[in-house]
């Protein structure tokens, strides 16, 4: 029997894709108090990555749990049917009309079709659909999350996974101080910054590891979670991650200092997943959420995330230039990229996630 949806990751993803929109709006007149939320945008990414090494690792690990293996012909032919068709429409898209753009330069196509545009990009040279970047890192967790997933169910202790994890968060810690000192005594400049240490895989993978852990505990060690990390200790110690996240002494926005280098991903990442997990066990509570339209926004996301730039090109493009000031340029530009994303996903994701179904009724694989 099917069993209903969850409310709690729909909450964070429908703030996070906001979140990301709002880093995205182009830098022209808009209110102060949008600017202040502006200003953190840029983290929505990071509560994406959570979300999905929690979503991700949940499906993985369940049959684990269960004393089977996870059956990998499902799980990829999922994230095919789930990932592709709207990223190779918005991509074809951006390849056959320039206007559509909103830089002039774009990445070679190989880049973006083997999820590699992420490794050494430079978004100033080629800035058109760099927010793609973070689409690579997804498809990385897909290939190597199921493979260590099949490798460590071997073992009959938990500790070579314990291992696994430590070594992926402190590995991540020491090469981003490696990264960090080499670019600041080479250039120094923005730009570098963002292609050595933001967009790589191996420097973001903190999310993704933080979100799998909750996972991982959540379904192997539930008795002992639900009596010891109840949302009246995880609620509490996520929000105090997040607040010292914001003592971390940052540049300017994503450029982060030494510390902040080092430290703020894998916190970030802890009170993010620390607040799901509160938010998971307090579903009766959160629940009427599901009628405030987070859970609308949250299904179109990926749409939206994918198409959002291009629409506020339009947007700036061709509307008025009186309507492009203060709050009726942000209420356009969120109207307009909802109203393309709703049509992405009714025309493209859903007539795709449903053939994605019939094939797996046919394979008798669900």
């Amino acid at each position: 029997m099917k069993t209903e949806r969850a409310v709690g990751p729909d909450i964070l993803r429908g703030l996070a894709i906001l979140l990301v929109m709002s880093w995205h709006f182009p830098a022209v007149d808009y209110p102060p108090l949008f600017q202040h939320i502006k200003d953190f945008g840029w983290l929505g990414v990071d509560v994406f990555f959570v979300l999905s090494g929690f979503l991700i690792g949940s499906e993985l690990l369940r049959p684990v749990a269960g004393g089977t293996a996870p059956d990998l012909r499902v799980f990829y032919i999922k994230r095919a049917f789930r990932i592709l068709p709207v990223f190779w429409l918005i991509l074809t898209l951006y390849a056959l009309f320039p206007i559509l753009r909103e830089r002039e330069a774009m990445s070679p196509l190989w880049r973006y079709l083997t999820f590699t545009l992420n490794l050494g990009l430079d978004a100033k040279t080629f800035g058109t659909f760099t927010h793609a970047w973070s689409l690579c890192v997804e498809e990385h967790f897909y290939l190597v999350l199921p493979a260590l997933v099949l490798v460590l169910r071997r073992f009959r202790t938990p500790w070579p996974a314990v291992v696994a994890a430590v070594a992926v968060l402190i590995g991540g810690m020491v090469l981003r101080h490696v990264l960090w000192s080499d670019w600041t005594a080479t250039s120094g400049e923005p730009v570098s910054f963002f292609t050595s240490i933001y967009y790589p895989t191996y420097t973001r993978l903190d999310g993704l590891l933080m979100g799998v852990c909750l996972a991982a505990v959540r379904l192997f060690y539930a008795d002992a979670w639900t009596r010891y990390a109840r949302p009246v200790i995880t609620l509490p110690l996520g929000i105090v991650c997040l607040g010292i996240t914001g003592y971390l002494n940052q540049i300017d926005g994503v450029i982060l200092s030494e510390t902040g280098s080092v430290v703020f991903y894998p916190l970030f990442s802890l009170g993010v997943a620390l607040v799901l997990s509160a938010i998971l066990d307090s579903e009766r509570f959160v629940k009427p959420a599901r009628w405030s339209g987070i859970g609308y926004i949250a299904a179109i996301s990926y749409s939206l995330y994918l198409s959002h730039k291009m629409v506020v090109h339009l947007d700036t493009l061709f509307l008025p230039k009186a309507w492009m000031t203060g709050w009726s340029q942000v209420a356009i530009y969120y109207v307009t990229s909802i109203a393309v994303a709703s049509l992405l996903y009714v025309a493209v994701e859903r007539p795709f996630m449903a053939a994605r179904d019939r094939l797996l009724r046919r394979g008798r694989w669900a």
